[in-house]
């Protein structure tokens, strides 16, 4: 059964509706995701996938899917970028190879906190979130050789666990207890009560976000 969001919740930051959120697993079909995010017209990947989604509407799907596989290989890429073309691939019935395929390239954690969930996110590229229940965030965009090592760190801990993923349909928030989510270019496939290993990879970033986060306003001030 699906439990209405009421419309204080829809942007409450890591609630069901909020759609920084839903964007941490970067899953999103290409209309939806073109509905998130605000086009300048200029060359780059999201332009590329605005022009697949509209071939694909005219029912060019070779062309489309020649669009996507043409910058579904460029270097340096975001990460969360590159996962939202294989989305949109998969989207047009195209599958990756199985090596590539099962390459965990971002890890979304899931927590229950006493009044909500704590849910942290991080990618291959280095790149981490972090949304606190009670409405604060972090959004760590910046190249650190340390954050980087912890978010890896995160994402080789989930591989002995991999066995017990299963393909996660919906990107609501957990029922009960902790679940972590693989992102891969294949799908998103979740592992309910994460091991010990994933648990405390996960707080180590967690804590490094939040006194960096610390370090940062304590400057400002």
């Amino acid at each position: 059964m699906t439990t209405p969001v009421s419309k204080a919740e829809v942007h409450k930051l890591g609630s069901d509706g909020d759609p920084i959120r839903q964007g941490l697993f970067a899953c999103q079909a290409m209309n939806e995701l073109l509905q998130r995010v605000r086009m300048d017209g200029n060359a780059g990947p999201l332009q590329t996938i605005a022009d697949a989604a509209k071939l694909a509407g005219e029912g060019k799907l070779e062309e489309a899917k020649g669009l996507l596989r043409s910058i579904a290989h460029i270097p340096g890429m975001e990460t969360r970028t590159h996962l939202w073309v294989w989305s949109a691939l998969r989207e047009l019935f195209e599958q990756p190879d199985p090596k590539t395929g099962t390459e965990i390239l971002g890890v979304v954690i899931e927590i229950p906190m006493d009044g909500g969930y704590d849910t942290l996110a991080a990618y291959q590229d280095g790149t981490a979130r972090y949304l606190n229940f009670s409405g604060r965030a972090v959004f760590w965009d910046a190249p650190d050789a340390s954050i980087k090592g912890l978010c890896q760190a995160l994402l080789n801990s989930t591989v002995p666990a991999g066995s017990r993923a299963k393909p996660r349909t919906s990107i609501l928030l957990p029922q009960s207890g902790a679940q972590v989510t693989l992102l891969t270019r294949s799908g998103i496939y979740a592992i309910s009560d994460p091991p010990r290993p994933v648990v405390k990879a996960a707080a180590d970033l967690m804590t490094e976000l939040i006194r960096r986060a610390q370090e940062s306003r304590a400057g400002e001030a």
